[in-house]
């Protein structure tokens, strides 16, 4: 693996140990959970509402490192767009990509005030800015199970009746997720979400141990490394938070969902994206595209004609 790689590796690990180290053996009595001011967006609302303080830089913005941090997922997905578009992927992975930027960005039209804005979930705290948040990520995971089932096969398999049914299955948990509130809607979401990543994630498990290629495997690995830190950071952000706003020694809190969650599963992601488009190249019987690390981006290069 190239040097940054591995230095992104180990220090998310050394992060997240520290953070254990501190919640486990600082001194008991850390506080409440602090909740932050009130904004331009009123109150809170949403079914959810994460670790990070609200409205503490800005009137306008309820979590500002949560907000800033999910451009890393526009990162992920506008990067991958560009080498598909490049090297002629197929529609289905320009699809997948452009989801994952939707996530990151969500732009939507202020209608009460006619103005047009980059409000997202975690700068309004509304339902209407969760849903915006959440219905891209389940329509990204049908595009995914789409890949993983297709992928493998050199024609298409299933024809047109896959992508019609999971679109039909999109669009119904769609609806549910902004239909339910409360804890229904939590529910909801979160085991429609779950399912779909379980299943891409599976089938990414089965690619890497059909995959002749170390550099590809390889790409799985650190996706799935960094998918298991990042749910780990999730989980802390959300049951440890009254701990982690009030560390010992004067630490500030570690903003979990930003790095570890917005920063970690862009990155993950950007990796299975592009060893599943490797591999589609290798099915598809396509000049060989070798894997090429730049850094920390991953530059799909064929070979050049004698």
């Amino acid at each position: 693996l190239p040097l940054l790689v591995k230095i992104l590796i180990a220090s998310t690990i050394l992060v997240g140990a520290c953070a254990a180290i501190l919640l486990a053996f600082g001194p008991e009595g850390f506080g409440k959970r602090r909740r932050g001011n009130k904004g331009y967006w009123g109150e809170v609302s949403s079914t959810v509402d994460w670790c990070e303080e609200n409205y503490l830089w800005s009137l306008y913005i309820a979590e500002p490192y949560n907000t800033f941090s999910s451009f890393l997922l526009c990162l992920a997905g506008g990067v991958p767009l560009f080498q598909y578009m490049k090297h002629g992927a197929e529609l289905h992975f320009k699809v997948l990509a452009m989801t994952l930027v939707a996530i990151g960005v969500r732009w939507v039209i202020d209608l009460e005030h006619l103005r047009l804005g980059s409000v997202v979930f975690h700068a309004t705290l509304v339902p209407w800015g969760q849903a915006l948040d959440e219905v891209p990520m389940l329509w990204l995971g049908m595009v995914a199970a789409y890949g993983v089932l297709e992928n493998p096969h050199k024609e298409i398999r299933y024809g047109v009746g896959l992508p019609v049914a999971l679109a039909c299955w999109a669009l119904i948990v769609s609806i549910a997720n902004v239909t339910f509130e409360g804890a229904l809607q939590v529910v909801a979401f979160h085991t429609s979400f779950a399912i779909s990543e379980i299943f891409f994630l599976g089938g990414s498990i089965r690619l890497h141990n059909s995959s002749p290629d170390p550099k590809v495997r390889s790409l799985f690995v650190i996706a799935l490394v960094l998918y298991a830190l990042s749910i780990l950071g999730w989980s802390c952000d959300n049951l440890l938070c009254g701990r982690l706003q009030n560390l010992p020694y004067g630490v500030p809190n570690p903003e979990f969902h930003a790095w570890l969650w917005h920063g970690g599963v862009g990155y993950a992601s950007y990796c299975l994206m592009m060893a599943h488009f490797f591999e589609r190249q290798r099915v598809l019987g396509k000049p060989k595209t070798s894997l090429v690390w730049h850094g920390l981006i991953i530059v799909p290069t064929e070979p050049k004609e004698a």
